[in-house]
């Protein structure tokens, strides 16, 4: 989805989900995707919490019956800016998304096969990283006792002379759609905007099952400077998952 079609303004109608507070001053809604594993008193709320207006409390479910601790909800309603006018209420949240299965490298076998066994732990990259010839890597596993490196490379040649003989079959080398460059200067435009831009998490170390490397973020909501400058970024290079997303 392009990060335009992420945009909302007041009064448009948005969905979201996340961990119901009640407190003194109303009904939140906790946004939040990463938690800590300290112990937050009860009403606790993370700064992502946006306040709940008309939602039915009676309906939320509870996630421990003894100490009546709140269940995640996912809520449709109308954007107050900060808040949400409850259209629409559900116990059900959108399920994580199943990691990737990794067990076809995005290369054909060699003749007779891929290697079966590990792969050496002291692999010696040389300079393919900092020079850029080497963009990502990432372990595929064909069999419980395969392991293949795949790398996405933008100097197929310099990469095969450093590695290959150090991983006979085991090596699956594909052209990068993107370099170094381009992922280090969106990681550089997320810390220098993570606070404005309200990023709970962001990062450039993902692969599609090709082995194609991209970047990641999860922003509260986009916002038109940041769609703008997604815009501006080959397609396929960056991410967005926001908490916050039209209906």
């Amino acid at each position: 989805m392009a990060a335009r079609d992420l945009l909302f303004e007041a009064g448009d109608r948005v969905r979201t989900w996340g961990r119901y507070v009640a407190g003194p001053g109303g009904d939140w809604l906790d946004l939040a995707r990463v938690h800590d594993l300290i112990f937050k008193p009860q009403g606790w709320k993370s700064h992502r919490s946006i306040r709940l207006l008309g939602a039915d409390i009676e309906a939320i479910p509870t996630d421990w019956a003894p100490n009546r601790v709140p269940a995640y909800i996912s809520v449709v309603g109308t954007w107050r800016d900060e808040s949400i006018d409850v259209e629409e209420q559900s116990p059900d949240i959108p399920a994580r998304e199943p990691s990737a299965k990794r067990t076809d490298p995005p290369c054909p076998p060699p003749p007779g096969g891929w290697r079966h066994g590990a792969l050496a732990f002291d692999l010696d990259y040389g300079d393919l990283e900092s020079s850029g010839a080497m963009v990502h890597r990432v372990v595929f596993r064909p069999s419980a006792d395969q392991e293949v490196l795949a790398v996405a490379a933008t100097d197929i040649e310099a990469v095969t002379r450093q590695l290959s003989p150090q991983l006979p079959n085991q090596l699956c080398l594909v052209p990068s759609r993107f370099t170094r460059a381009q992922l280090a200067e969106v990681r550089d435009v997320w810390l220098a905007h993570w606070r404005e831009w309200r990023l709970e998490s962001f990062g450039t170390g993902s692969a599609d099952p090709h082995a194609q490397p991209f970047a990641t973020a999860e922003p509260f909501r986009v916002t038109a400077q940041m769609a703008e400058w997604a815009e501006t970024l080959p397609e396929g290079l960056l991410r967005l998952n926001p908490a916050l997303r039209p209906a």
